[in-house]
């Protein structure tokens, strides 16, 4: 679903970066948030029909932001990233309303589908 908007949030630029190059490269128009804090701030003037969100990062972690964001209705499917492959984790954040979990380092074809997956409302 080219066109879409992703809000792509991890606090490691290189990642960041790969990921959101990808995803405009792809054809999604893409903005970008260094942490939990700046990604809610960002979500009040970007329209995102998908979250891409590192778990681990300074200030406001992802689960932090996954449980505001359902805290306050939003049903903005979100996709998190994460060097994490403890199970407790993965089934903690997709339990608290995730719609895919992906581990670090990712591969690229995996993003593109898992993407489109869940922009089309498929579970990824």
């Amino acid at each position: 679903m080219p066109d879409a908007k992703v809000l792509v949030t991890d606090d490691e630029e290189d990642i960041r970066e790969v990921v959101a190059d990808r995803l405009t490269h792809w054809g999604y128009e893409v903005a970008e948030a260094v942490d939990g804090i700046e990604c809610l701030e960002r979500l009040e003037t970007f329209a995102a029909d998908l979250l891409v969100l590192d778990l681990r990062m300074p200030r406001m972690d992802g689960l932090t932001v996954l449980r505001t964001l359902r805290e306050r209705g939003s049903l903005v499917p979100v996709l998190i990233l994460s060097a994490s492959s403890e199970r407790n984790i993965a089934e903690d954040t997709m339990a608290q309303g995730a719609a895919a979990y992906m581990l670090k380092p990712f591969d690229p074809e995996a993003l593109r589908t898992t993407v489109a997956e869940l922009l089309a409302g498929e579970n990824a």
